[in-house]
Parts: structure tokens; C-alpha cells; sequence
């Protein structure tokens, strides 16, 4: 790997670090609910702190389409997108104190997050080998989940000062975006590659793609009510700060599975996705287990937290084999930001409402209902990946 490519690898894991900016923010929940806006449900408070989850994936979309055209380069897009974000972080600090302005903050931060995470995955996909690609996937996860660890522990102890705190830690996107001005090579705006005049169709998306689109979403769906209901749950054990604990934990696990991703896919290949559900439910298991155990919840947060370098790099691998350079930026924006974008954020306005209407405000049993679900999910994904196996053995 030449000198150029190592340092365009190093921006693309550093972008990754500033991904998941949520994490600054959810441990800091419980507080807004109960104190800040009280007259808003839980449910409320987390959709909209979810908003970014909604707004990124049309931008996204809309972003691909114009890098498609020529109109924008990837470049661009996302050292604009950082800066977004970073910006959202210095707005924080003057527009807190009305509902309105929460909302406010999560739209700004829904289009900064929809310039940078499909295009840097993109990245990955235009200017790196086959093999190159199956291991940075597995450290970009980890990166994102470094990142998340960072997030969480400052997130949550600068929440505890203030409850916008959270915020203050999106400021990291600045120098990111630095550096990403002098790694990402510039390229000029490439058009469409078709040939309207000769007839030739426009090349359409595998529908593979699709495939780990849905996947993704399935599993955001339900993964990120770990995340959004530990403020909550841990409320009666310790401060906001100990929330921010369990979060980076949760990244913790992220970490550590995915310095091992590249070994691990290439023996279990798509039944990745499999045990993913598989660490989703022994996760919330040992939550709604040990409500009152500190060091269980954080047990059971790190494996959750495994899930994460499981799913995502497998789903973003298995895409990369079957997408070319001309039609990444869409493909990517399906599989890195779309999918897990609406996962997210129809997360808590499925779960939560569901729970609450069964067994009311009880993150004991939410986390034991989503438990059951994701343990169903890993069984359908077994017997699913199974058969797409199967199936191409035969037709090999």
C-alpha cells in the first residue's frame, strides 16, 4: 500500500471516529425527559434526538444523485459535512434552551452526517483491493466504536455539567475535516457513465444490495434500543455519567470485535449477520436479568456492542463484491447511511411504543421483548444465509 493510500486509509478510519456523534448525546436522555422538557414523552425525546437518522438518508440520497451528474465531487461533500457537524456543535452552545432548538440542533447535524459517512465508506470502495477492503471494513467499525467510546465517556461527563454538553463533543469534526482536506485526493466530478446516444442502459444496483439494506435495518431497528433506553434504565443505579459508562462499553465491544473482523468473515462469511442477533439477544438477556447490577449491565453492553463490527462491515464487504466505482455512491448511500438511518430512528418509535403498550415504562422487559426478537432474527438470517449458499453452490 503506497504512502498515499495509507494516509487516504487514516482519514477515511478518522472520519469514522466522528460517525457516530449520537452517542454524545443519548446519555444524556433521561435528563432532558425528566428535567429539561418534561412535557414531552420518552418517546418524544428520543425520536427527535433520532431526527438525524430521518433527514440524513434523503440527503444522502440526493448528494449521491448529484455526484452521479458531475455537480459535486465525494471530496467535497465530505469535508463539507464535517464542518456541518462541527458547526452544529458551536450552535449548541447558543440555541439550548427551547424545544424548538433541540430540534433545530438534530436537523443541522442530519445534514452534516449525510455528507460524510455513505461517501467515506465510498471511499473504500473506489481506491482499495478486494482484500484491502474485507480488513479496513472491520477497522473502520472499530473506529467508529473507538470513536463512540470517546463520545460516550466526555458526552456523558459533560452532561453531567450541562445537558448540551453532548453537543460540545461534535467540535471534534473540525480538525477531522482538516485533515480530510489533504488526504482525500482531488478527482473532478465524474458524470454518468452512460451513453445515452448509443442506447446503452443505465447500469442498475445488484440486487444484493438491496438485500444488506434490509439487513441493516432490520438489525439497527433493533440494536439502537440498547443505546436509547440505558439512560433509563440505569437512572436508578448512579448519575448521568455512569449512562455514558455503559455506551462506551457498548462501543468497547464494537472495538474489540472488529480488530478481529477480517479473520472472522472469512471463515463465517455471511453468518455473520446470524450471530450478530445471536450477541443482540445474550445482551439484552443479561440486562433485563441484572437491572440492579452495575458491572452485568456493562456486561451485557459490551456484547451488545459486538453486534455492531459483526453486521455492518460484513453487510458493507459482501456490497463492495457486487458494485462498481460508477454506481458506489448510491450503493453505499443504501447500505451506510439510508438503512441504518431509518433503523435508528424508527427504532424507538417501534419498541418503545410497543413495550410501553405491553408492559408500560419497564426497560426491564423492553430489553427482554427486543431479546426474544433479535434471538427470532438470528434463526430466519441462519436458515436464509444457508440457502443463498446453497443455492450458489449448485448453480457453481
Amino acid at each position: 500500500m503506497t504512502k498515499n493510500k495509507k494516509f487516504l486509509m487514516w482519514s477515511i478510519l478518522l472520519i469514522a471516529a466522528v460517525q457516530m456523534p449520537n452517542l454524545a448525546l443519548s446519555p444524556s436522555i433521561n435528563q432532558i425527559q425528566t428535567t429539561v422538557f418534561p412535557d414531552y414523552s420518552l418517546s418524544t425525546i428520543q425520536t427527535t434526538m433520532q431526527l438525524p437518522n430521518l433527514i440524513s438518508p434523503f440527503l444522502t440520497i440526493f448528494f449521491a444523485f448529484l455526484i452521479g451528474k458531475g455537480i459535486l465531487t465525494k471530496r467535497g461533500t465530505i469535508i463539507a459535512g464535517l464542518f456541518i457537524v462541527g458547526f452544529t456543535g458551536a450552535l449548541a452552545i447558543v440555541a439550548h434552551s427551547q424545544f424548538w432548538q433541540f430540534c433545530l440542533l438534530s436537523t443541522v447535524l442530519g445534514i452534516g452526517l449525510s455528507g460524510y459517512i455513505s461517501n467515506a465508506t465510498s471511499l473504500i470502495f473506489d481506491n482499495f483491493s478486494d482484500e484491502e477492503r474485507q480488513y479496513i471494513s472491520g477497522y473502520q467499525t472499530s473506529f467508529i466504536n473507538g470513536g463512540g467510546i470517546v463520545m460516550s465517556l466526555c458526552g456523558g461527563a459533560l452532561a453531567g455539567l450541562v445537558w448540551y454538553g453532548g453537543y460540545l463533543m461534535l467540535l471534534l469534526a473540525v480538525p477531522v475535516a482538516i485533515i480530510a482536506l489533504f488526504a482525500i485526493p482531488r478527482v473532478k466530478p465524474r458524470r454518468d457513465q452512460t451513453d445515452k446516444s448509443a442506447g446503452q442502459p443505465r447500469e442498475k444496483l445488484h440486487p444484493d444490495v438491496f438485500l444488506y439494506s434490509a439487513s441493516i435495518f432490520i438489525f439497527m431497528l433493533i440494536y439502537c434500543v440498547g443505546g436509547s433506553n440505558i439512560s433509563t434504565h440505569l437512572a436508578p443505579l448512579g448519575s448521568t455519567a455512569l449512562s455514558g459508562v455503559a455506551t462506551a462499553i457498548q462501543m468497547a465491544g464494537g472495538v474489540v470485535c472488529g480488530l478481529f473482523f477480517g479473520t472472522l468473515s472469512i471463515k463465517l462469511r455471511d453468518k455473520m449477520m446470524s450471530l450478530a442477533f445471536v450477541a443482540i439477544f445474550v445482551g439484552m438477556m443479561i440486562l433485563s436479568l441484572f437491572p440492579d447490577s452495575v458491572v452485568m449491565s456493562f456486561v451485557g453492553m459490551f456484547i451488545c456492542g459486538m453486534a455492531m463490527s459483526m453486521m455492518l462491515p460484513q453487510c458493507m464487504f459482501s456490497t463492495s463484491r457486487v458494485v462498481r466505482e460508477s454506481n458506489s455512491a448510491l450503493a453505499t448511500s443504501l447500505t451506510s447511511c439510508i438503512a441504518p438511518g431509518f433503523g435508528g430512528f424508527f427504532s424507538a418509535m417501534v419498541f418503545t411504543n410497543i413495550t410501553h403498550a405491553l408492559y408500560g415504562d419497564s426497560t426491564v422487559l423492553r430489553y427482554r421483548f427486543v431479546a426474544i426478537v433479535a434471538l427470532v432474527m438470528a434463526v430466519l438470517f441462519f436458515l436464509l444465509v444457508t440457502y443463498r449458499e446453497k443455492k450458489a453452490a449448485k448453480e457453481n
